[in-house]
């Protein structure tokens, strides 16, 4: 019979080990051989002393600035706009708050009265963007975001590590303890142009500046988001043949990670305007706006600078912003007598519901013209951004680039 050791018990024929990490005994099944039991609760053992299995046990309870630190160390599978999120609220809201704070002391209590302090910062009254001094500083959400990661990183202390019996701010998110925007009324509707407008502008953004005005195009005409359009890949990610637009990736200042969404991954068709747009592209492989076809564009301020600008000199007294142009590519397929279900599939929503449900009004209001693409109703005889030719296109150059969905 093997000699005993401490820690190390059998059970028939499995081998069992028993260890404390976590703050908590930890009992783990290894089998039938009890040599290779042995070896793994001594590495075990070194694991915990080392911290690669958790905090070490040498204090009770570690502050929250302590656990951040771990925490930030075993993370996996953040997106990097996600992450630097994250740090941001936890370098300016959390760790100033609770940084010394041992996990226990960080009660639901605590956490409400945090809550009550950021509700009742106001601006400066001599801001320039805001000069009212009755304003709050944060919205409700901006304070629901706060909360949310605290009550995520005590859930990870609770679950994972084994630091609190349980996490004190489960649930708090649907309680009412944050403040009403009272003092911010925001206008919830969807913002978008009607079509005479967003034909103005486009076509004076083309007289200047062509090649932002594609992008308005491809914006507006496929539903893309900023990061998934500077993303394209004109040799990986258009098929000419099937005439769609491949959904895989997004960039984040520069750096590739997925889209927004899993339902954001998938096929866009290609509308004649923005066909015509990706086969003029300068080259055949490479990024599809990008200048040298390697460097891609980051946030693209200077762009979004030039399509407001243009909505300006058009007479547009409330221009849109660049994502309200993924707005726009659903208020046109909903002009068009698309059904919902398409719809959904085109902007790559979670579900037909979810559409109806942002876009509802939009189904009653819009006036409704069957149209096989939703640049007939913009253009119905072409549109050439390179040439300007602004509704003089001959019914031949028309059919050249069309294709069947």
């Amino acid at each position: 019979m093997a000699n005993r050791v401490p820690g190390v018990y059998q059970r028939g024929s499995v081998w069992w080990v028993t260890y404390y990490a976590y703050g908590r005994r930890v009992r783990e099944p290894v089998g039938p051989s009890h040599k290779e039991a042995v070896r793994v609760r001594a590495q075990r053992i070194t694991d915990v002393a080392a911290g690669r299995l958790g905090i070490r046990r040498g204090r009770k309870a570690p502050t929250l600035g302590e656990f951040v630190e771990t925490w930030r160390r075993d993370a996996v599978h953040l997106k990097p706009s996600t992450t630097e999120g994250y740090e941001k609220l936890l370098k300016n809201q959390l760790l100033p708050a609770f940084a010394d704070h041992p996990l226990p002391a960080i009660t639901r209590e605590a956490v409400k009265r945090l809550i009550a302090e950021k509700s009742r910062e106001q601006r400066h009254s001599y801001s320039k963007c805001n000069p009212n001094p009755d304003r709050p500083l944060r919205s409700q959400k901006s304070i629901k975001n706060m909360v949310a990661l605290l009550s995520g990183l005590l859930e990870s202390a609770a679950s994972d590590y084994g630091l609190l019996d349980a996490n004190p701010l489960r649930g708090i998110l649907r309680g009412k303890y944050f403040p009403a925007d009272a003092h911010r009324i925001r206008d919830r509707r969807v913002q978008f142009l009607e079509p005479d407008d967003f034909k103005r502008a486009v076509e004076r953004l083309a007289a200047a500046q062509p090649r932002v005005a594609e992008m308005v195009l491809v914006a507006s005409l496929a539903g893309l988001r900023w990061g998934e359009q500077v993303a394209l890949r004109i040799d990986e990610d258009i098929d000419f043949r099937r005439n769609k637009i491949r959904v895989t990736r997004s960039l984040y200042k520069r750096v590739a990670q997925t889209p927004k969404t899993e339902q954001s991954v998938g096929d866009v068709d290609m509308v004649p305007t923005v066909r015509r747009v990706l086969q003029t592209a300068p080259r055949k492989t490479g990024l599809v706006f990008s200048e040298d076809g390697k460097t891609p564009i980051g946030n693209g301020s200077w762009i979004k600078r030039q399509w407001r600008k243009a909505q300006t000199a058009a007479g547009i007294k409330r221009p849109i912003a660049w994502h309200a142009l993924r707005h726009q590519f659903v208020t046109l397929l909903i002009a068009a007598g698309k059904h919902p279900k398409y719809i959904a599939k085109q902007a790559r929503h979670y579900s037909a519901g979810f559409t109806l449900d942002r876009y509802g009004d939009l189904f009653e209001t819009v006036p409704i013209t069957p149209v096989e693409w939703i640049d007939d109703l913009l253009w119905p005889s072409g549109f050439d951004v390179r040439r300007a030719q602004f509704g003089h296109k001959t019914a031949g150059t028309q059919a050249e680039t069309r294709v069947p969905a």
